[in-house]
């Protein structure tokens, strides 16, 4: 791929990438049957093409295979010849722009700009034109309005999808493969999303494949759309205006689940008749755990028989707010409570709930499907809850189990997941992931029925399915709140609608997480080099290995805390989030006092332990001397971005980009987790494990949860290793959009370390208190 040249903000047209598969064959290690089979084909240098079919084609492996991104674990598991350019696929030569479907696993970067540059820096683009191209692809993409040094952390999963697409956008590959890139944007947002993508695609003379369900956005402005069937090969290779004129392709294609244009699947649309109230809901604030207040005031009334939609702008907490009502998270203000006909001998609020009584009476279908999941089989997570579901009073089970086998028979067939009962679902598609986790909360029969982005990756046939359970669903009285983008899903449900606009913060945002993804802000440290503030660090603290005394520590802790005013941190916002650290000082101290040396007068006698004067004093000197070492680290690590430590690493003492890289990337996954397991904890409770049975009960779900957190993170570690290398990493040379300088203020800080350490030792040794103590 050549590259961007080094003069001029407009770049070098570029040859797209021609893709050729003969006989090309893909099967999954855990299937019987291939995900891909007998595929050929030829995409010519910048084609636009749409690559559609029913949900299970292999839409989505395909893509990955294109980026050379399927691990091969034996030789059974492909066949044929897949080239890009000439070259093997897997042989990776020529970097692609890949879009996954998983928001999360697309971000490796803690601020906004630098993971949109991530990618073009790795191809070595010259960093002037990677600096005009981040406001010009957030513009096209919608995020205009962030900061360039916005928390990555802190956006909504439609958020980051779009920034996904901006980081591909200003990478201007030869190839772009997008995978449902606007299934998570608002609806008055997919026209200029999707004119952003074909401006990038014709100004670079890229290749341009894109997976999308539904046509109406993208038919007339592609140049070719090919039909994939299950299993198979190419169904069609055709001519989009096809898709409008050709009645008989139409009605074929329809019949196959392909949401052809103007095709709407019919649905008999439900009849709303408000019943009992069961839910209600007055001035109700949600917000996530440790979190300001994410969404605004709602009033709602919730009863039987009827469906409600929430709909908003991404980021304005839609999902929290699901969670909330589902009884998964406290109100942060205002108040939900359940009436006297659904709590039927419980609590007021869902809250309260034990896990098993929430599941028969409010069920919640997370955003993330994998969440969700339990068990080893689709079988199994389909009887997960109405084996667990209790009826009134929350003590007696809900169904019997011959109850429980019809049931899961019964869905297998009706969600189209029959052939597909015995494997694990993490192995399943996006569509069918989606269904599954849909059909564990049917399963347990709740009277509210509560839906995060249902219709996610459905075609028109499991999506018509989909929606006639729901509809079902409200003639037997089940009421349905469902976040969703999806306006015919609404119409058939009949639903009301609450809109949400985004809150804007009040404040700035205090981390949540490890220190290490804290926000630095501007302070007078912040813009100081971090190797220089790494330096100063280590000539302060080094020093008092030496000594085990009060003085040297005590100037070294009133150095730091002098400092505060320069990172921009009062005192109690500094301590508020180094608690920890003082709890553990004091311990130390106390520890100290009881079993240090015996010397000088006794203070006080506690059976075996002697309280003296110099144990006091060898406590003292040991908990300053745990503050002397770790406060200058935190305030260093409070007014240090990890990324701009790496590029200072890399950069000036030539640290290898790929070992820097990778580790600001698990940095960051590392900090993701601890929100994740909160989140696990959250969709445990949804699937009844958690907060019912007898104290070991509770600590296998704990322990259960810990093994899930940790599938997880191996998962998303993959999926993110997979977003790394698609952008380019470590493939050769690049280029860093923030240049790691060292100027006169750097050389002062490294000075002023330099001196705080020899002040400090110098004192006590004046004061007569240094002790050497290896001496």
């Amino acid at each position: 791929m050549s590259s961007v040249a080094n003069t001029g903000a407009t770049a070098q047209t570029r040859r797209g990438i021609e893709i050729i598969a003969r006989g090309f064959c893909w099967q999954h290690p855990e299937r019987s049957q291939p995900a891909i089979s007998a595929f050929d084909v030829q995409i010519n240098s910048g084609e636009k093409v749409l690559l559609i079919g029913p949900s299970g084609a292999g839409k989505s492996t395909l893509l990955h295979a294109l980026a050379g991104l399927l691990e091969v674990d034996g030789a059974e598991q492909i066949a044929g010849q897949l080239l890009i350019d000439g070259s093997d696929a897997f042989a990776r030569e020529h970097p692609v722009g890949l879009m996954q479907q998983d928001p999360e696993t697309q971000v490796v970067q803690s601020r906004v700009a630098d993971d949109v540059a991530f990618g073009a820096e790795n191809l070595a683009v010259d960093p002037a034109i990677i600096r005009q191209r981040i406001p010009e692809a957030l513009d096209a993409v919608g995020l205009g309005m962030l900061p360039m040094d916005h928390r990555t952390q802190e956006l909504s999963g439609g958020q980051k999808q779009r920034m996904a697409l901006a980081g591909i956008l200003a990478m201007q590959p030869g190839l772009m493969l997008l995978d449902e890139p606007t299934a998570n944007v608002d609806p008055e947002g997919i026209g200029p999303l999707r004119d952003a993508v074909l401006n990038a695609a014709q100004l670079s003379g890229a290749t341009l494949i894109v997976v999308e369900h539904r046509l109406d956005a993208w038919a007339e402005h592609m140049d070719r759309v090919i039909v994939l069937e299950p299993g198979g090969g190419v169904a069609h290779d055709l001519d989009p205006q096809r898709l409008i004129d050709d009645e008989s392709l139409r009605a074929e294609l329809s019949e196959a689940g392909v949401w052809v244009p103007g095709y709407s699947p019919q649905v008999q649309p439900a009849s709303p008749r408000p019943g009992a109230l069961l839910l209600e809901a007055a001035e109700l604030v949600s917000a996530r755990s440790g979190q300001a207040p994410r969404t605004q005031a709602v009033d709602l009334a919730v009863s039987a028989g009827t469906a409600t939609v929430i709909r908003g702008e991404n980021g304005a907490g839609k999902s929290t707010l699901a969670l909330t009502l589902g009884g998964l998270l406290e109100p942060a203000q205002g108040a939900l409570q359940a009436s006297d006909a659904l709590a039927n001998g419980l609590g007021k609020t869902p809250f309260s709930w034990r896990a098993g009584a929430l599941i028969g009476r409010i069920g919640s279908v997370f955003q993330e499907p994998e969440h969700q999941f339990v068990t080893q089989s689709v079988r199994e997570e389909l009887a997960f809850a109405p084996l667990r579901a209790k009826a009134s009073g929350g003590h007696e089970l809900k169904y019997e189990p011959q109850q429980v086998d019809a049931l899961v028979e019964s869905l297998l067939q009706r969600l189209g997941l029959q052939h597909l009962a015995e494997a694990n679902p993490f192995t399943l598609s996006g569509g069918e992931k989606r269904r599954l986790s849909v059909g564990t909360v049917l399963a347990a029969a709740p009277d509210v029925l509560i839906l995060d982005e249902p219709t996610f990756g459905q075609d028109a046939r499991t999506w018509r399915e989909l929606a006639g359970l729901l509809v079902e669903q409200l003639e037997q009285d089940t009421a349905i709140i469902a976040v969703t983008h999806d306006e015919h899903l609404a119409s058939v449900l009949g639903a009301q609608e609450i809109h949400l606009a985004a809150v804007a913060k009040q404040q700035p945002a205090i981390a949540r997480g490890p220190v290490l993804d804290a926000p630095v802000g501007h302070s007078w440290l912040a813009k100081i080099n971090p190797l220089a503030k790494l330096g100063a660090v280590a000539a302060a603290t080094l020093p008092l290995i030496t000594t085990l005394d009060w003085v040297s520590a005590l100037v070294v802790v009133a150095a730091t805390i002098l400092a505060f005013p320069l990172a921009g941190l009062s005192p109690a916002r500094f301590f508020k989030r180094a608690w920890p650290l003082l709890i553990a000082g004091v311990v130390a101290a106390w520890g100290i006092a009881l079993v240090g040396q015996d010397s000088g007068a006794v203070y006080a006698q506690l059976g075996i332990f002697s309280i003296t004067e110099g144990s006091v004093h060898g406590g003292i000197a040991t908990g300053l001397r745990a503050f002397a070492l770790a406060l200058p680290c935190i305030l260093l690590l409070a007014t240090t971005n990890p990324s701009d430590l790496g590029g200072a690493l890399s950069q000036q003492l030539r640290v290898p980009h790929r070992f820097v890289l990778g580790a600001l990337a698990g940095m960051r996954l590392l900090g993701l987790m601890v929100e994740e397991f909160a989140t696990l904890g959250l969709a445990r409770r949804a699937r009844g494990v958690g907060s019912f049975g007898t104290v070991a009960q509770r600590i296998s779900a704990k322990l259960g949860q810990c093994l899930a957190l940790l599938v997880q993170a191996l998962r998303r570690a993959g999926r993110l290793a997979v977003t790394m290398e698609a952008k380019g990493f470590g493939i050769g040379q690049r280029t860093w959009i923030r240049t790691a300088t060292f100027t006169s203020k750097d050389a002062a800080v490294l000075l002023a370390g330099i001196v705080l350490g020899t002040v400090a030792v110098g004192a006590a040794v004046l004061a007569g208190t240094y002790n050497l103590v290896w001496g």
